[in-house]
């Protein structure tokens, strides 16, 4: 009888492993026929070099780097269903240039967005979204 032979080392270790072989002592087997190569699997002993004991295995775990610890999430202000803009960015400083500011129309956002060297259409944005959270609706009334 021949043995089965799979076109990926990956599925000749995948039916070792169905097999119920453990991963560890699962060796693939490479078949060449002229251009065409297949792969199959056998089921190593323990003792055999190659294999790997249960202790192998637990160290090279132990060798492997830790995953990176999730950054905390920073909980953002939200009001009027708008949330602040996180630290850091150019929505955060235009936001922060906006709030110095006591009585702030559209004519002066042109002015804010050549001083601060933020793009004229995110200025413009983001004053509609500062406004929103702001609670500022309507037009503003003249000085």
């Amino acid at each position: 009888m021949e043995a089965k032979t799979y076109t990926k080392r990956e599925n000749a270790r995948r039916a070792g492993v169905a097999a119920g072989v453990p991963v560890e002592l699962v060796e693939i087997t490479v078949h060449k026929d002229g251009d065409e190569v297949r792969f199959g699997w056998k089921a190593m002993e323990p003792g055999e070099p190659g294999a790997t004991t249960g202790a192998d295995s637990q160290q090279a775990d132990s060798e492997q780097v830790e995953p990176k610890q999730a950054k905390p999430r920073v909980q953002l202000e939200e009001r009027n269903g708008i949330k602040r803009p996180k630290e850091g960015g150019l929505c955060a400083k235009a936001w922060s240039i906006f709030d110095g500011y006591e009585e702030l129309q559209n004519k002066h956002l042109a002015a804010i967005s050549e001083s601060s060297g933020i793009n004229p259409a995110t200025v413009r944005t983001q004053y509609a979204r500062w406004r929103q959270f702001n609670g500022l609706t309507g037009r503003q009334p003249k000085p």
